[in-house]
Formats: structure tokens, sequence, C-alpha cells
């Protein structure tokens, strides 16, 4: 094991970037609202039959984007509690990440891997969040357009 290998400990400065990717992370709850009400609605009104047959293609659509807003909202969950363990101390560095991770089966074990950096963390964790925003934001597009045309 080389000294690049070795677990380096989190700083002062990277356990608050960590409590701020958490906070923004738990932020996207909003968001999953948004999403489920889309979802809901467009439902609903498919159980009445309020929907002509060209939105009923925007009801199935915003109900299986739903299904993919709901894992979105659920790695973003899972992500901003890990973050925010790490912020914490409770997690102590990057490699217990991951062997913690590599316990449940989410990430292959760290003596093949080495930790990935926190900024690459951190980009993932942004990038899942525009990935959420941007199925919440068809959703609602698509859930306007039915109601606006119906």
């Amino acid at each position: 094991m080389t000294d690049r290998d070795t677990p380096q400990p989190l700083d002062t400065h990277d356990r608050a970037r960590c409590a701020v990717v958490a906070r923004r992370m738990d932020a996207a709850q909003v968001l999953g609202l948004l999403g489920l009400a889309c979802t809901g609605v467009m439902l609903l009104c498919m159980a009445a039959g309020a929907w002509r047959n060209e939105d009923l293609v925007f009801a199935l659509a915003t109900a299986l984007l739903g299904m993919v807003e709901r894992y979105f909202a659920l790695r973003l969950r899972l992500d901003a509690g890990l973050f925010a363990d790490l912020a914490s101390g409770r997690i102590a560095d990057l490699a217990a990440l991951d062997t913690g991770l590599a316990a449940i089966g989410v990430r292959a074990s760290a003596p093949t891997h080495p930790p990935r950096p926190l900024d690459a963390r951190i980009a993932g964790g942004r990038r899942l969040w525009r990935w959420h925003l941007a199925v919440v934001l068809v959703q609602a597009a698509m859930t306007l357009l039915a109601v606006v045309s119906s």
C-alpha cells in the first residue's frame, strides 16, 4: 500500500463541502414533491377518464417518469445522508465510506478499487441533482400540457 492509497481523513474544508452538498441534495425533496404531485394528478385523471386519447400519452409518460423520478429521489436521499455523515465525521474518510458501500453491494470491494476522490463524488451528486430536476421539469410540462389541452 502506497502513501497515495492510504486513507486520508477529511479536513474541515472537505467536511464543509460535504455538508453543503448534503443540504443541496436535501433541498431536492421539494422537487420530489412536485414530481409526485404531477404523477398523482395524471393518475387520478386517468382513473376518472378525464383525458382524451391524445392526453393519455402525456398521462402515461408522466406516470412512467414518476418511477424514474422516485429512483432519483431515493438516490439523492441516500447520497445526502452519506455526505451528511462524512461532514459530521460519522464516516471517517472516503475509504470507510467505500467499505460500507461494498458491504451492501453498491460498490466493488475496496482492495480492488481505490476510493473515488471527493471532487468526483461531489460532481456525481451535482449530476444526479440535475437529472432529477430535468425529469421533474418534463413531468410538470407534460402535466401542464395535458391539463391545458383538455
